[in-house]
């Protein structure tokens, strides 16, 4: 299976004496000479477990599996007729019916050039590979210093199967770069983390009791999960006969990605739950870290809404969401967490992985206790992406939302300062005025910062807000909602 080609390296014997010499393949350079990590099994939920350091560098490639990852490795090989698999290393698993996270990383003295790696799992044995599955980077979107293209899996190990999983480094030759040439190689580590089997919790009727993330745990409340939510690992996926009632705050369609549901009991106090990735010692990779959320009560069979989250912070890349509830005494209560259905660029995911759920004291959507709010905005509507913000109180400075007119957060302007400009994010769209043909301000677009309504609504990718904008004299959603039949043209709603 392995390729016998190697590396040739020029050593230097004594002082007149040359000879060509092989570079030293690794020890587990081979399938069957796989380095068994199943010590790493078996320990408590959440609890990181890392490995020594690992090399691949002299490694050689396995042309044969090539076929097979060409829909999951990104570096096709020259022929186009698969991925190039080129300096891989081997692992070895005996699985114990448990379910994890697989990520590799760069750890104190290892370095790997582009910090690229790439891997596929399979079962079986070395003469018999069966491929379970595979994973390029944990983000190609985000930049490479701070390793969003190292890997990750998130897989179910069944007890008595043997596993060997493949690390490889990225082929940039196959790649248009102007930084990066070559295969990937070095030194990383893997980490593997146990994580929450939720095959059961996919449906409402199957929803985890999380009371506990409300007690106290230091100066906060606690902390629950990790949880997995990925095909491999739980089962689950896309479900298009799901329910998608009360989501419409999601912003991929909406449609139902494999949700998983949580169930707890009102205590009369308000509270706020967002994704987290557990602690940063201890932490658990979801892709994108791109989630969202809603909130019902009462009974699975006759749920009322509650709340509905999407993107803490689109603007500026913060795709968690975070809820906001005031409770019931005695209420039962639903929690529904789904990832985000991306589509781009001709291809269509959903980002899952592995994820915390974390509780803060008070109702971060509690924005109807505004009313007494006396919030100046000038110029409104505007055209150049600046406005001006002043407000009652002493306060110098503020953090101001701005709320599109579903309620959802489609910006954040963090430490305003009182009477001075402040630029809005690129995510918002705003309707100039003295514009008769009611064209739309596309602002930090550059050429192309002029629209139509229906060339912006095209150009808007899945992450982009709704084209809606807010009633000037409103100072509450409640108020907002009211007065949207006599809206005005105008920047959204900001609210403190």
């Amino acid at each position: 299976m392995k390729s016998v080609m190697k590396r040739m390296l020029l050593c230097t014997v004594a002082l007149v004496f040359s000879a060509a010499c092989w570079g030293q393949a690794p020890a587990n350079d081979l399938c069957d000479q796989a380095i068994d990590l199943t010590e790493h099994l078996g320990f408590d939920i959440g609890d990181l477990q890392t490995t020594e350091s690992f090399s691949n560098l002299d490694a050689t490639g396995e042309p044969d599996l090539a076929v097979a990852l060409s829909d999951i490795w990104g570096d096709d090989d020259s022929l186009e007729t698969g991925a190039s698999v080129d300096q891989s290393v081997w692992f070895h698993f005996t699985g114990d019916g448990h379910t994890y996270q697989l990520r590799t990383s760069a750890c104190p003295g290892a370095a790997m050039y582009s910090n690229d790696t790439q891997m596929a799992l399979y079962s079986g044995n070395c003469d018999s590979l069966e491929l379970v599955g595979g994973n390029e980077d944990l983000i190609g979107f985000w930049g490479s210093t701070n390793g969003w293209w190292y890997s990750y899996m998130d897989v179910k190990l069944d007890a008595g199967e043997d596993y060997f999983l493949m690390v490889d480094g990225y082929n940039w030759d196959y790649m248009d770069s102007d930084d990066w040439v070559g295969v990937a190689q070095g030194s990383f580590c893997l980490n593997v983390m146990r994580t929450t089997n939720t095959e059961v919790q996919n449906a409402c009727s199957g929803a985890l009791a999380i009371d506990a993330i409300f007690e106290p745990d230091g100066a906060g409340l606690s902390v629950v999960g990790p949880f997995d939510h990925t095909p491999l690992g739980s089962g689950i996926g896309p479900d298009e006969t799901a329910p998608i009632t009360s989501i419409e705050c999601w912003g991929d369609g909406p449609t139902e990605d494999g949700s998983v549901w949580f169930t707890f009991e009102g205590d009369g106090n308000a509270y706020s739950i967002e994704q987290d990735i557990c602690d940063e010692d201890n932490w658990a990779y979801q892709w994108g870290f791109d989630s969202q959320m809603a909130l019902y009560k009462g009974s699975c069979d006759e749920a009322v809404a509650v709340s509905c989250a999407e993107d803490w912070d689109t603007g500026n890349g913060q795709w968690w969401s975070r809820i906001g509830f005031d409770t019931e005494v005695g209420e039962t209560y639903y929690l529904r967490y789904d990832g985000f259905h991306w589509t781009f660029n001709g291809m269509e995911w959903t980002a899952n992985g592995a994820f915390c759920l974390k509780a803060y004291a008070g109702n971060i959507n509690a924005v109807d206790v505004l009313e007494s709010l006396d919030l100046e905005v000038f110029p409104n509507p505007t055209c150049d992406g600046r406005v001006r913000l002043n407000w009652d109180g002493a306060e110098p400075r503020a953090d101001v939302g701005v709320f599109d007119a579903h309620g959802r957060q489609v910006d954040m302007i963090l430490r305003a300062t009182r009477g001075q400009g402040h630029p809005i994010g690129s995510a918002i769209r705003t309707l100039c005025a003295g514009h008769s043909n009611r064209r739309w301000s596309r602002i930090g677009a550059g050429a192309d910062s002029t629209l139509t309504a229906h060339q912006a609504q095209r150009k808007a990718g899945p992450k982009g807000p709704a084209f809606s904008w807010g009633h000037p004299g409103a100072r509450s959603l409640r108020e907002l909602r009211r007065n949207l039949q006599y809206a005005l043209p105008g920047i959204p709603l900001l609210l403190f």
